[in-house]
């Protein structure tokens, strides 16, 4: 199946789009240490003490608190979310999972970010077993839900904290 940046599902009376972002914050890990532990090259970076700044590089009042870790992650064309999220998970070395669970277990959080871009009503549901799977890899989900006018990207969101 061929890898993409985002996937549009058309199953019964669902009509979706949605792309994909693995996130990582911790107040005292840095993005290096999040690229070499997932071996993913991150989309964003920001540390902490940094200036806040938009998506267009104009800056925001205050500093970054924490250091941020973004990488797009590819999805297989035509995939739907819960079929997405048991790959994701099931394909991540051991010792990602482990460094994942260590920096959720130290006070961060590791994150499957889902920008879900629909114009009507949507559904799935993601099944325990792969509930459990990412729980135990120490990894939550955001959901990000843009409607029918909905025209920012998925990071756009995240890039204003």
């Amino acid at each position: 199946m061929r890898q993409a940046a985002e996937s549009r599902v058309q199953k019964g009376l669902n009509d979706y789009r949605f792309k994909a972002s693995l996130y990582v914050e911790h107040q005292a890990i840095g993005p290096d240490e999040a690229t070499k532990a997932l071996g993913l090259e991150p989309a964003s970076v920001r540390h902490d003490g940094q200036p806040r700044l938009r998506p267009d590089g104009s800056r925001l009042d205050g500093l970054v608190k924490g250091n941020h870790w973004a990488a797009d992650l590819e999805i297989a064309a035509g995939q739907d979310i819960p079929a997405f999220l048991i790959d994701f998970v099931e394909r991540l070395p051991a010792e990602a999972c482990d460094w994942m669970r260590m920096v959720a277990d130290t006070g961060g959080c590791v994150s499957v970010f889902l920008g879900i871009f629909a114009d009507g009503c949507c559904d799935f549901e993601i099944p325990p077993a792969s509930l459990r799977k990412l729980g135990n890899a120490g990894v939550a989900i955001r959901f990000d839900f843009y409607g029918r006018n909905g025209q920012a990207e998925p990071t756009d969101a995240m890039d204003s904290r």
